[in-house]
């Protein structure tokens, strides 16, 4: 009703680093309104962004640069080796939980137990979590010195929050957590960083159509934040479990999500908003793979979401499909047979998030 967003003067953006694919969207059509509405002004805030992209985007856009508040940070690489699998009792594992109990162990010596200062170690995925928290509880349990917690999207709010108490004197939180630690949120006491310098990313195979989580080096823009986390309220300590050699070979940043994911959301969007071009014409900030969008374009002429040989207008269906915030092809079958498709959606969705007590598989 309002295209122009005529009630807002200022419109901010924060951690623009991230570039996932809404945000890079999002990017694109806030560009041209701006250069619409004179009197709007668009704010964009990042601790590690990648400034000749957004200078090169927004032309003739002044930077401002603030100097953080961070404590001076020690710096320490202890690569450990690679491996394919590690045998943990009668289970098998991707990840050896004793680097962590050794730098554990190495706190526990050198640190006097009053002095306050919690641990927060980045992994990639929940497995790897459940591994090496398992073992750190066992050690926790014998040194009575730790108290063992773990950070992920798929705990309930409860138990996300557990990560905000404050231990008690003499006692240390060890907080196990994927990159949502890196900037959604900010945990006060954190004094010790540890880095497996892993991170999970989604990624589109176009031969198979099918999205998958792939585990990769994280950039080097992620390991910075990462290591930051250790100097929010005092001096801290930073450890790479990988080499500083290995540090320099790592990506600058991390690659944007509309270079990894399927397209044909994101075009179908840019169709349903009637802004008068082609997704193939969209200003977004990170040209996509041409040949990916096409064949995003070219899908949704074969599932009948756009008007045959028009990339400007949506069918029928593909505007009831546009606005069903699911992807095209479960929101496909959800207008066919909605009642049975939700609640079997909702079942499944519950059960994988771990918020039903059904014992389901």
């Amino acid at each position: 009703t309002d295209p122009e967003l005529n009630q807002y003067n200022v419109i901010i953006l924060d951690e623009i680093h991230e570039r996932n694919l809404s945000g890079d969207f999002l990017l694109g059509l806030l560009r041209n309104l701006v250069r619409k509405r004179d009197d709007l002004k668009l704010i964009l805030m990042s601790a590690t962004i990648n400034l000749q992209l957004f200078q090169n985007y927004f032309k003739d856009t002044p930077v401002i640069k603030i100097a953080g508040r961070l404590y001076p940070i020690e710096l320490r690489y202890m690569p450990i080796k690679e491996h394919n699998q590690y045998e943990s009792g009668k289970k098998k594992a991707k990840i050896d939980p004793g680097p962590y109990i050794n730098i554990l162990q190495m706190i526990d010596a050198k640190v006097d137990s009053n002095e306050r200062g919690d641990v927060l170690i980045f992994l990639n995925g929940v497995s790897e979590i459940s591994t090496v928290a398992e073992a750190l509880k066992i050690y926790a349990e014998t040194s009575k010195k730790w108290i063992i917690l773990t950070l992920h999207s798929t705990l309930s709010t409860e138990e996300q929050d557990k990560v905000f108490d404050i231990a008690p004197l003499g006692i240390r939180k060890c907080i196990l957590s994927t990159n949502i630690a890196e900037t959604s949120v900010t945990i006060e006491q954190i004094r010790f960083v540890i880095d497996s310098g892993k991170v999970n990313l989604v990624k589109f195979d176009s031969k198979t159509g099918m999205h998958s989580l792939r585990e990769y080096w994280t950039s080097q823009a992620s390991a910075d934040q990462r290591k930051g986390r250790a100097g929010r309220t005092g001096p801290g300590i930073c450890y790479r479990l990988y080499s500083q050699q290995h540090f320099d070979k790592m990506e600058p940043f991390t690659v944007s999500e509309i270079n990894r994911v399927s397209l044909e959301s994101l075009a179908m969007q840019i169709v349903s908003m009637d802004l008068g071009i082609s997704p193939l014409e969209f200003p977004f900030i990170e040209r996509p793979n041409m040949g990916e969008l096409e064949e995003a374009v070219e899908s949704l002429w074969r599932q009948g979401i756009l008007e045959a040989g028009n990339t400007k207008a949506l069918t029928p269906l593909g505007k009831i499909i546009a606005n069903i915030p699911v992807e095209i092809p479960v929101a496909k079958v959800l207008f066919k047979c909605v009642f049975l498709f939700v609640y079997i959606y909702a079942c499944v969705y519950l059960c994988k998030r771990k918020i039903c007590n059904c014992d389901v598989e």
